[in-house]
């Protein structure tokens, strides 16, 4: 999905953000949650310390977004409704 720069499909990846991965108590390494968006390691460091939390690993992330512009509107169908409705009032 990635190259070795990080990026998709040989587009640019933006800015890298780092994010936070809380592990409950014990052994297991179970994901509690998750904390993001932090433009550095650092700072995502620093606000998990403020929080008092002791289990927790900072990562940088990446999204995956395909493109989710939704379809072209048909005007001449809106065109068409409101001339066929033009006397139409919804409040008397």
């Amino acid at each position: 999905m990635f190259d070795r720069t990080g990026r998709a499909d040989g587009g640019d990846p933006g800015p890298l953000l780092f994010g936070i991965v809380r592990f409950e108590p014990g052994e297991t390494r179970q994901v509690r949650d998750t904390v993001i968006t932090f433009n550095s390691p650092a700072a995502a460091d620093l606000f998990a310390i403020e929080q008092g939390w002791h289990d927790y690993q900072v990562t940088p992330l990446r999204f995956f977004v395909q493109d989710v512009r939704p379809p072209a509107v048909d005007w001449t169908r809106f065109d068409d409704l409101v001339t066929r409705f033009a006397d139409h009032r919804r409040w008397t």
